[in-house]
């Protein structure tokens, strides 16, 4: 049995990370008048009690993207909101066959005492919004914008805090391997475009808080571009690799490891 599945972390005076068993990473961020969840993990403990601890204030949950362990927990909350083009990769993961195989392949225990694996299969989702580059979240009294970040996942969001020069990236630019060879990843031109995208803004943050790993700074984007561009243009090419969600080519840099599908350049 665990008693402690979440571990929480004050970041700054109105962040905090919620770390999911050691599997992934979610983040609060508080306002004045309402707060902000990124990501929802697997679901698990009780995530909604251990945000209420930090703050009662008026709750909005926001999904980077659709893989079950950032959006397995959404059915602790009425609303959430996803970029629009993971809502079907959402609702995939709500599916009880699909519950069923993470559970048995790539959940990992022991879990907590109030855990009930039937009620975790046949748990459902409230209502879904879906949300677009540039949507803002108004706390009060800090704006939290939605960053479209393709790549990863189709409708992968990035949401970037201005006043504390944070960008939380979910899965879409971390240290370690950034999968880009689901059968539902983009190509890696699109991840390009939307990196490069990012690029143009990068004065507004200097750090960088990833669902998986360590935090970094800003001046890593600039270095994955080009090491993306490395792999387009042929002076890098990955070896294959395979994973319990397939098999890819990966290529490995100081920070990180891109895994990617070869027909989808």
């Amino acid at each position: 049995m665990c008693t402690d599945w979440f571990k929480t972390n004050q970041i700054t005076n109105n962040i905090y990370s919620i770390d999911d068993n050691g599997d992934n990473i979610m983040y609060l961020i508080i306002g004045n008048e309402k707060a902000l969840l990124i990501d929802t993990g697997w679901g698990v403990g009780n995530l909604k009690e251990v945000v209420s601890k930090i703050t009662d204030l008026p709750l909005i949950v926001v999904n980077t993207h659709g893989h079950p362990d950032h959006v397995s927990g959404g059915y602790q909350f009425s609303d959430i909101y996803i970029g629009e083009d993971d809502i079907p990769i959402l609702k995939g993961c709500f599916k009880l066959e699909n519950r069923q195989w993470a559970l048995n392949n790539v959940l990992k225990g022991p879990y907590t005492e109030e855990f009930s694996s039937e009620q975790w299969l046949h748990s459902k989702l409230g209502n879904i919004f879906a949300i677009k580059n540039g949507h803002k979240f108004d706390l009060g009294n800090k704006i939290i914008e939605v960053i479209e970040l393709p790549g990863h996942t189709p409708g992968g969001i990035g949401l970037l805090d201005r006043e504390e020069r944070i960008l939380f990236s979910g899965d879409s630019i971390l240290k370690g391997h950034i999968w880009m060879h689901l059968d539902h990843s983009t190509s890696l031109s699109t991840y390009l475009s939307g990196l490069k995208k990012l690029e143009l803004d990068i004065n507004a943050f200097d750090t960088i808080l990833p669902a998986h790993g360590t935090s970094f700074k800003s001046q890593m984007l600039n270095k994955l571009i080009s090491d993306i561009e490395d792999i387009l243009y042929g002076k890098k090419q990955g070896t294959t690799h395979q994973t319990f969600c397939g098999e890819g080519l990966l290529c490995e840099f100081e920070d990180y490891s891109i895994l990617y599908d070869g027909s989808k350049l």
